[in-house]
């Protein structure tokens, strides 16, 4: 076989390839001219031409449409809500719509009502049991020495008004009881009155000192009874301490009254006065809730925190309530009766306050709202803007809000198109919500007499 042989190559005909070319270009032409109908491109041409059913089936608008190159007001201007849902409204840069019921549902909205209520301010903290300072005692002694006994021993040990908590020994004492001793038996009694004085300034009760007189023999030791009854909360001695006047040897606290002591801001204070009811939660029993009422509102601000204390009294007689321990506290102030929305309902731009209003015919209106300078929990005063039992949108507001300035953008978009054909009196009175749109005069060329 010969390797240079080549089997001959099919040529098509002349004609062949001319047809496959013209139908390609037929095809490319056509799908151009297709592209160009839906895009919009042929509607001038249609105009001229008189083809107006061709211009309305191309531009019908339909959800989620955007505006297309060279469209026209009313016809090209299309966006999620349904179709003629957007009207002028009175704050720039915003339109009425209308959102149908299934699209109401598919993205949440919730409506509620503007109502008329009590204006009630909670201010809440934090706050921590302390003792009443009235009812508590710090132990100390008169005179140097060393503790030779302690009678109470722990930190937590309740005491009676009365009871002795520890004896110490002094020189200083020992010697000015032989001093006063030796003053009877002289029958000095500027010096034993003197003596006996000096005692008394050093906290020798009265029984011990005509117990002196009556047995003629000093005491070594001088017993420390308690001021007060209570619980021990800090103690400071032990058998062979040495005690000066200055030391703090015991504190001791009546618990059946304390304090629960608790921090406002300073924008806080216009709303707390002496008398007010308050509400205490234990984190210890968070199911009971315990009445009180604010019994003292301290009269300087801390400089480095900006707050101040609140004060308030609480009776304590089962000892539920022990130093240290934290609560929560509600203080209310009833700043009388006023309209009232909920926070969700509320968009707040920085600019102004905007809520939504629910108009017939599934229109939501954007309102602009005044707003009072306090939040009542999770709803805030309406100053202006709204009346009692007015429908505003509470969920999904945004969305809406979205769509109102989409509408808007549109309209002035469609607006600029037609800038020449639309009159200052179309623009300045928009329909009214629920009318049925006319034809803009802009279009009235579209209609021809018959």
């Amino acid at each position: 076989m010969n390797e240079d042989y080549h089997p001959p190559r099919r040529v098509l005909p002349r004609q062949i390839l001319s047809s496959l070319f013209l139908l390609a270009l037929g095809v490319a032409a056509g799908a151009g001219l297709v592209w160009a109908h839906f895009a919009g491109h042929l509607t001038p041409f249609y105009h001229t031409l008189g083809l107006h059913s061709l211009h309305q089936q191309t531009d019908q608008p339909a959800e989620s449409s955007q505006v297309t190159h060279g469209g026209h007001a009313g016809h090209g201007a299309m966006s999620m809500s349904q179709p003629g849902g957007g009207q002028p409204s009175k704050i720039p840069g915003y339109s009425v719509v209308q959102i149908s019921p299934e699209r109401q549902q598919r993205i949440g909205v919730r409506t509620g009502k503007a109502k008329q209520d009590r204006l009630l301010m909670s201010i809440r903290a934090v706050g921590i049991i302390e003792p009443d300072q009235a009812r508590l005692s710090r132990v100390h002694t008169r005179i140097s020495g060393w503790v030779t006994k302690v009678y109470v021993n722990f930190v937590g040990q309740n005491v009676n008004k009365g009871d002795p908590l520890l004896d110490i020994y002094s020189p200083d004492l020992l010697a000015t009881q032989e001093e006063y001793l030796n003053a009877l038996e002289g029958g000095q009694k500027p010096l034993a009155a003197m003596a006996r004085r000096r005692l008394e300034l050093w906290g020798v009760p009265a029984n011990e000192i005509r117990e002196l007189e009556k047995t003629r023999k000093a005491r070594e030791n001088l017993t420390l009874p308690s001021d007060i009854s209570g619980r021990v909360l800090d103690r400071n001695v032990l058998i062979g301490t040495r005690v000066e006047p200055q030391m703090e040897l015991y504190r001791i606290a009546d618990l059946s009254v304390v304090w629960l002591q608790a921090k406002i801001y300073e924008y806080e204070l216009p709303h707390i006065e002496v008398g007010q009811p308050v509400q205490i939660i234990l984190a210890s029993q968070p199911e009971k809730q315990i009445k009180g009422k604010v019994s003292f509102v301290e009269p300087v601000f801390q400089e480095t925190t900006r707050t101040v204390k609140v004060r308030v009294t609480i009776d304590n007689p089962k000892d539920e309530f022990k130093p240290g321990m934290y609560a929560d506290l509600v203080i209310a102030h009833d700043m009388g009766e006023g309209l009232l929305v909920p926070e969700s309902a509320l968009l707040r731009t920085g600019v102004r306050n905007l809520a939504f209003r629910v108009l017939p015919g599934n229109y939501f209106e954007p309102v602009e709202v005044i707003l009072g300078p306090y939040q009542f929990n999770e709803r805030f005063q309406v100053l202006a803007g709204l009346s009692e039992g007015d429908e505003i949108v509470t969920s999904a507001g945004f969305l809406i809000d979205a769509e109102s300035r989409l509408k808007s953008a549109t309209s002035a978009m469609s607006g600029h198109q037609h800038g020449g054909s639309t009159s200052p009196q179309q623009t300045t009175q928009p329909p009214k919500v629920g009318q049925d749109k006319m034809p803009a005069k802009g279009h009235e060329h579209h209609h021809h007499d018959k």
